[in-house]
């Protein structure tokens, strides 16, 4: 099997591209039809949350510059206006003076950290690292073309780094955000990404990487931050590749169906095809009982002993 290819293209490019991504994983693995559904409308608008992750990546990385108005300035004149569509039209990220200086004080959390003795430099992983470098690989059991950036693979190491914010950087908070958005999906299918590719790239000191590290800024006044990890033999990390492996099949079994149903003849990319044919077909419907955990039926319970109180 080829080895994976390192595209070095902005997110507009790699958006465009037709491969798999974790997120599509995460969404086939909700429900095929909302998979099927993004697929095949473009209806993304990011919230207020995403934006600021977004400009986080690009100041912490230096990928893009991030730019705000002086204190107290506002977008109301015909200048700043001007000034803003400027930037934008330049690549830049524009942010509100507060917004930027919560990036400030991020960064400087985790520059004065990389000062200590008792601690790795950080900051060196980045600026001697890759950086949001896209790889496309194929699915060797299913032969699915499958896309990843990871945020940073540093020189000589056997993890990845992602970055996250967060409203809390402590460990259990983490460990919610993590089964909640799925980052144990994203560990492990950033690690295949980087062991798919050619022996060497990227300096790494493994074919496979045995680690995802997620550095977590919390968005409060402190700016607190907290390096954590996901190994190889974490058991939600075999959840994940179980679920990976299952989604993947599942979406080779959905464009065969399509194809034989004629899908294919129309519509060229085979996942649109297979997306198509979920949305026409639709799903199974039959009334379901309710099921209810322990813990909702003991909450039940306590509001009957509270009303006979």
């Amino acid at each position: 099997m080829p080895y994976a290819k390192i595209l070095d293209i902005d997110d507009t490019e790699y958006f465009k591209l037709k491969a798999i991504d974790q997120s599509q994983l995460k969404q086939f693995i909700k429900s095929p039809h909302y998979w099927a559904y993004k697929r095949l409308n473009d209806d993304y608008a990011p919230t207020d949350a995403q934006k600021f992750g977004t400009a986080f990546h690009a100041f912490l990385l230096g990928t893009s510059d991030v730019v705000c108005l002086p204190e107290g300035e506002t977008f109301r004149s015909k200048d700043n206006q001007d000034w803003r569509d400027e930037q934008i039209a330049c690549g830049n990220i524009v942010v509100s003076y507060s917004d930027m200086q919560t990036l400030k004080r991020m960064r400087d959390g985790i520059a004065k950290t990389s000062q200590r003795d008792d601690c790795v430099d950080f900051m060196g992983m980045i600026e001697e690292g890759t950086v949001e470098q896209c790889i496309v690989w194929e699915d060797g059991p299913t032969g699915l073309q499958l896309k990843a950036k990871p945020d940073l693979i540093p020189v000589g190491t056997d993890f990845l780094v992602d970055l996250k914010t967060a409203q809390k950087a402590d460990k259990e908070s983490f460990a919610k955000e993590v089964v909640n958005w799925g980052y144990h999906i994203q560990t492990v299918f950033y690690r295949a990404a980087v062991g798919a590719c050619e022996p060497g790239a990227f300096d790494r000191g493994a074919d496979v990487p045995n680690t995802m590290q997620f550095w977590v800024f919390a968005k409060t006044d402190d700016c607190n931050w907290n390096p954590y990890s996901i190994s190889a033999n974490n058991e939600i990390a075999a959840n994940a590749a179980t679920s990976i492996r299952q989604a993947l099949l599942g979406l080779a079994t959905k464009i065969e169906a399509a194809d034989k149903a004629g899908y294919c003849k129309d519509i060229e990319d085979p996942l649109d095809a297979a997306a198509q044919y979920i949305l026409d077909k639709g799903e199974p419907k039959k009334v379901e009982e309710v099921e209810f955990q322990t813990w909702q039926l003991l909450e039940t319970e306590n509001m009957i002993v509270n009303l006979s109180a």
